[in-house]
């Protein structure tokens, strides 16, 4: 793994560890003193700040989780002090009229620019992030123009099909992670004795939800493929994923489709619900790496 890998990972850490503290501050709120409450709020939002100022754009790019983490501290960090004001104060719409009169009103009528001053002062200085700014500092790549190179004659052979997709060799990246997913799956379900998973339980990340959504794809193509088959068999009503028979891809050779929108409120309540602690599939970044340990184990 190189630096800017294990930085990267160190910085998902840390930002899990500070949605983990808002979880907590979130379920407090209410029950304890508010100067606590806002102190360590201040510090979540320090923290934050922090580690977005680590790395460079590029990075980001490359870790799109990272953006995603730190775009669900800033929304959780917002309801906190949303719910922390509705909680702690008694703040209505007449209040603050009666504040901007109070300001405006003297004995010879009303006057503006009491509260104009006043908002400019406010206005001087305007928080900004790094991330506002997009991809401004980022160089454009050199454009390198080829030589158009001699068109080759080809030559045309006779179109040959598989008898199964199953037979054929999956050459391209993609399709290696699908069959790395597919024996991973063999193990699982023969340590479960053949018997379906629930399907959420079975693609969740606990710990990335980028992940989550890769396994989701992954288990699709296995579905097109008739190597899973995914039923809405479970007594919870959710869909649960099989192994799937060779008579039943010969008798149904088309398959159904339907659409699964995940989320992190879904994936969050079904972690809970299934009481996930680890992923049970695990598809690796480096796909010739994890085929030099396969030849080698």
């Amino acid at each position: 793994m190189d630096q800017s890998a294990s930085q990267s990972t160190d910085r998902k850490q840390r930002y899990k560890l500070i949605i983990d503290e808002l979880q907590t501050i979130n379920k407090c709120i209410g029950t304890r003193e508010e100067s606590e409450t806002c102190s360590a709020l201040r510090n979540i939002i320090e923290r934050n700040d922090n580690i977005h100022k680590e790395g460079s754009i590029g990075d980001k790019l490359e870790n799109t989780s990272e953006v995603v983490l730190d775009a669900q501290i800033l929304k959780s960090t917002h309801e906190s002090i949303s719910k922390l004001l509705q909680a702690s104060s008694e703040f209505n719409d007449g209040m603050y009229q009666n504040a901007i009169s109070a300001l405006i009103s003297h004995n010879d009528g009303e006057n503006w620019q009491d509260i104009t001053r006043l908002a400019l002062f406010c206005s001087k200085s305007v928080a900004t992030k790094s991330s506002m700014l997009g991809a401004a500092d980022i160089e454009p790549k050199e454009r390198i123009v080829k030589e158009r190179q001699q068109r080759r004659r080809t030559v045309l052979s006779q179109e040959k099909k598989p008898e199964t997709i199953q037979q054929l060799k999956r050459g391209d990246r993609g399709a290696e992670k699908v069959n790395i997913l597919l024996k991973q799956l063999d193990v699982i379900f023969r340590a479960n004795h053949r018997q379906p998973i629930p399907y959420y339980k079975l693609i969740i990340d606990p710990h990335d939800f980028m992940n989550t959504v890769e396994n989701a794809f992954q288990m699709a193509f296995l579905a097109r493929d008739g190597n899973i088959a995914i039923e809405s068999s479970g007594s919870d009503g959710l869909p649960h994923v099989r192994l799937a028979h060779k008579d039943e891809l010969d008798a149904h050779p088309d398959t159904s489709q339907s659409i699964c929108s995940l989320s992190m409120d879904l994936v969050q309540r079904m972690i809970e619900m299934y009481d996930i602690e680890e992923p049970m599939l695990n598809i690796p970044t480096d796909i010739e790496e994890h085929n030099e340990d396969d030849e080698n184990d």
